[in-house]
């Protein structure tokens, strides 16, 4: 992939390699999807250290008193996730390529907007400029400060741009989720904005550990997470064309220490994807810029607005 790229394009990729290894991804086959493993690198890992009992097992003791629990515990997690409010997180980020081993490396930082945040300030402004879902704005820099790659989401719309390339790619709720291979953007959008969306399906808790099936739009979502707050969770992506034969798009499995400034680790069955995201720092005191919310292509060069 990225020898194809004129030398002007090979420069750039040096200097920010972790874009390029998404962008070489995302260019990934749609064979590559077919034959990938179940859940990529951490699905192994995440059965052992958070496992789920059969649903079919417990079917039968998932009675009206159980389900009322699920619901009410899926609800407190809801809480806590949404009671984090707007923050700022400082990143360390490292990527593993699936095919060589090598690591690429990055830094940056995360704004955070939950969609409670959203709602109150309407409420309390008037103000239009973010969504009730929650908008999010993530830049991370390669080496000698470059902008590596710059993902904006609000609501259902998206927008990541690897400025180097000069590659922008946008969507919304009508984009293709296959044409979104190998760019984790619905995934970080549920993650951090609301990672516990969704309906439920099944519940159950054993071994200290609250384990839900949830349905969100065409995901389905296995999300695990324990007393001493250890979190997991397998999102598997499905194709819904119309007319067309339903099938699996995408696994992806991520491994968190918390709801909080934490360690999370990611993978991508499709493309062997490995990411470790290490929290280096978080802003609560201060809320994030609002203009980092703004549709940057609506803001007009030198406006600062």
């Amino acid at each position: 992939m990225i020898s194809s790229l004129p030398a002007s394009g090979r420069r750039a990729c040096r200097l920010v390699g972790a874009a390029c290894l998404l962008l070489s991804l995302a260019g990934t086959s749609a064979c590559a999807a077919r034959h990938a493993r179940r859940g990529g690198a951490l699905d192994a890992e995440l059965a052992q250290i958070l496992p789920r009992p059969s649903p079919g097992a417990s079917a039968a003791r998932l009675d009206a008193s159980a389900w009322r629990e699920g619901r009410q515990r899926l609800a407190d997690l809801r809480r806590v996730v949404e009671g984090a409010g707007p923050r700022t997180l400082r990143v360390r980020l490292a990527l593993r390529e699936p095919r060589t081993g090598h690591v690429l490396e990055a830094r940056g930082a995360i704004a955070i907007a939950p969609p409670a945040l959203a709602t109150d300030a309407r409420a309390r402004t008037g103000s239009a400029s973010l969504d009730p879902e929650g908008a999010l704005r993530m830049i991370l820099l390669g080496p000698g400060g470059t902008t590596a790659l710059d993902l904006w989401a609000r609501g259902d719309r998206f927008r990541f741009a690897v400025p180097a390339l000069d590659l922008l790619k946008r969507g919304d709720a009508s984009t293709p989720r296959a044409a979104l291979r190998g760019l984790p953007v619905d995934f970080l959008r549920w993650w951090m904005l609301h990672p516990a969306a969704g309906t439920l399906l099944w519940y159950e808790r054993a071994a200290s550990t609250d384990s839900f099936v949830l349905r969100d739009g065409d995901a389905v979502i296995d999300l695990r997470i324990n007393d001493r707050g250890l979190i997991g969770a397998r999102r598997t992506t499905w194709s819904t064309a119309e007319g067309a034969r339903r099938r699996q798009l995408d696994e992806e499995v991520v491994i968190a220490e918390g709801t909080g400034c934490g360690n999370v680790r990611y993978a991508q069955a499709s493309t062997g994807l490995l990411v470790t995201v290490i929290c280096e720092a978080e802003e609560r005191d201060r809320a994030p810029d609002p203009r980092a919310f703004v549709d940057p292509d609506a803001i007009r060069p030198g406006d600062g607005s």
